[in-house]
């Protein structure tokens, strides 16, 4: 049974990452992520689909990679430097996260607890982030000799600018929800347990309020949603 659930619920998808240890991502829990994205293209294919969230099932979204499974499928994956070509598992898993902000409806996660390393790049390939206050956030690849290679680096710069960019990807230090809003990794800041229900209200208003949904378009939508007010 897998521990990553994925449930359509009048147009939405939801997908529930519910697996050991809060999430950390060993080798099932990639083989159970890339499962439910296979999936997750099929439905957008053949299907009128209003939205999809992503969201832990515990309290926290995402601890990050096993650094010890991690290292391990380094060393065993070779990269041919004379051709700049890279594992072919490599590229597939890249796949499967960076695909997410290119479906044709709005993907949201929703930060909770601990959204770290790869469970970072998760939310960050979404096409918005709803970040529930006491949320810790980082990608600490560089403080064990690595980048962030799923997507990360080209959408903290895209979210946030070079130099903060720069600052959270080589140090590779936590920052705490306020911060992640007002560097815009993160676009609504909530109290705790109010996340769901922001996610749910931000797919409503878009689906309601703006039309077909375009990716190209994302940050149009948010900025809608946020004045709907005034």
């Amino acid at each position: 049974m897998s521990d990553i659930l994925l449930n359509n619920e009048n147009g939405i998808l939801t997908v529930v990452m519910d697996a050991p240890k809060n999430n950390l991502m060993t080798t099932q829990f990639h083989e159970d992520y890339e499962s439910v994205m296979e999936k997750v293209q099929v439905i957008a294919e053949r299907e009128s689909v209003r939205g999809m969230i992503i969201r832990g099932g515990g309290r926290n979204f995402c601890v990050g990679a096993d650094v010890d499974e991690l290292k391990k499928r380094t060393a065993n994956e070779l990269y041919d430097d004379s051709t700049g070509k890279l594992p072919e598992s490599h590229i597939a898993q890249k796949r499967h996260f960076t695909f997410l902000r290119d479906l044709p409806f709005p993907v949201v996660s929703v930060v909770t607890g601990f959204c770290i390393g790869s469970g970072s790049e998760i939310a960050l390939n979404c096409h918005y982030r709803i970040v529930e206050k006491g949320a810790r956030i980082g990608q600490p690849e560089s403080t064990f000799g690595i980048l962030p290679g799923l997507g990360g680096i080209a959408r903290t710069i895209e979210l946030c600018g070079m130099k903060n960019a720069y600052e959270l990807v080589m140090t590779g230090r936590l920052f705490p929800s306020e911060e992640a809003c007002e560097l815009g990794w993160g676009d609504i800041l909530t109290e705790k347990k109010r996340g769901l229900a922001e996610a749910y209200s931000l797919i409503d208003f878009i689906s309601e309020k703006c039309g077909d949904f375009s990716p190209a378009n994302y940050r149009r939508y948010i900025e809608l949603y946020k004045n709907r007010g005034d």
